[in-house]
């Protein structure tokens, strides 16, 4: 996950129910022969869209017959599921507890993938205290933006069978508060806030340590895509094609991240400021997290992980009615563009 200003990339999407109570019909416009299709961007068009850049920029969009487009996400956009939900976007990215909660207010929203199967969340953390295992995390001070952020401590605690101790302390978007000994750890994504320290002249690995959740014992996919169940049901032929065309961009990025990142700053963020090394660094580290260990191709990942992982945390924050995976994940489509590349 990048993406990642004062207001928080790792915020949860307030969406309002009125404005999520029912679905429009797919769109069936037509343009030069193209079918258009939009997504909504959960943040601004940063690397954590590079290989929908490249994809658009290399034509794999046109070549399946899609005219693609995007709205841009941000701190004062609307919620991408609402854009979902009113028909003004074809997919969209997102967290599942909003998921699950647009879910439970009558939206019948499906899962076609993940966009980082492995997710960037992570803990960093100082070598002269390093945070490695789960055990490091008793009794420590944890930098965090979120309240609930305690909910996935609390998780990787109870499953590690250790006591659930430790101070959360609020604190903001930069990890230097990590750097000053505010704290012992510092909630991030992987593909972002180290990459400040690094800029700093910082080395990880010996400086200081990016411990992603994943290997804590907290393995969640990030960044489901999703859709409405009535759009998938009515257009499969071209989410497949869809998902193929994006998975397409991803894979080209891989050979070189530098690429989406260019295009990032110099076309589609050009109006955002976006650092070239900033943003190619970040490129480069989100590729690992395309693709899981053992994954036929891109935003393939485990279903149960919904289950096991991301319905304990949810629940724990309050979510209630939490849809089984079996109910709202159709990997249908993706394994079929991924047949296909």
């Amino acid at each position: 996950m990048t993406q990642f200003p004062s207001f928080s990339r790792r915020s949860f999407i307030a969406l309002g129910g009125a404005a999520i109570a029912g679905l429009a019909a797919p769109r069936l416009s037509f343009a030069q022969g193209l079918t258009p299709v939009t997504t909504a961007l959960g943040w601004i068009p940063n690397a954590e869209y590079a290989g929908l850049w490249v994809g658009i920029e290399n034509g794999y969009f046109a070549d399946e017959g899609i005219d693609i487009k995007y709205t841009p996400g941000g701190p004062n956009a609307p919620g991408v599921l609402v854009q979902l939900a009113a028909g003004q976007a074809d997919y969209a990215g997102g967290d599942w507890v909003p998921l699950f909660e647009a879910i439970n207010r009558g939206n019948d929203f499906v899962v076609l993938g993940a966009a980082f199967p492995q997710s960037p969340a992570a803990l960093m953390s100082m070598a002269k205290d390093p945070i490695k295992t789960p055990k490091d995390l008793v009794g420590k001070k944890i930098l965090s933006q979120l309240p609930a952020d305690k909910n996935t401590i609390d998780f990787v605690l109870k499953q590690a069978g250790l006591p659930q101790e430790f101070e959360l302390v609020p604190t903001g978007f930069s990890p230097e508060p990590l750097l000053a000994g505010d704290g012992d750890a510092y909630m991030a994504f992987a593909t972002n806030q180290p990459i400040t320290f690094e800029q700093m002249g910082l080395v990880e690995g010996k400086d200081f340590f990016v411990t992603k959740f994943s290997d804590l014992g907290y393995n969640v996919p990030a960044g489901p895509i999703v859709a409405s169940r009535a759009y998938v049901k009515e257009n499969r032929d071209l989410v497949v094609a869809y998902l193929k065309a994006l998975a397409r961009g991803w894979i080209e990025n891989g050979k070189d991240p530098s690429v989406g990142a260019k295009l990032a700053v110099e076309k589609f963020g050009a109006d955002f400021g976006l650092n070239i090394d900033q943003t190619t660094r970040q490129s480069e580290l989100e590729m690992p997290l395309i693709t899981a260990p053992g994954a036929p191709g891109p935003f393939w990942f485990d279903a149960t992980l919904v289950d096991t992982n991301c319905a304990p945390v949810a629940a724990a924050a309050g979510i209630e009615n939490i849809p089984a995976a079996a109910d709202i994940v159709d990997l249908g489509p993706l394994e079929e563009a991924l047949k296909q590349l």
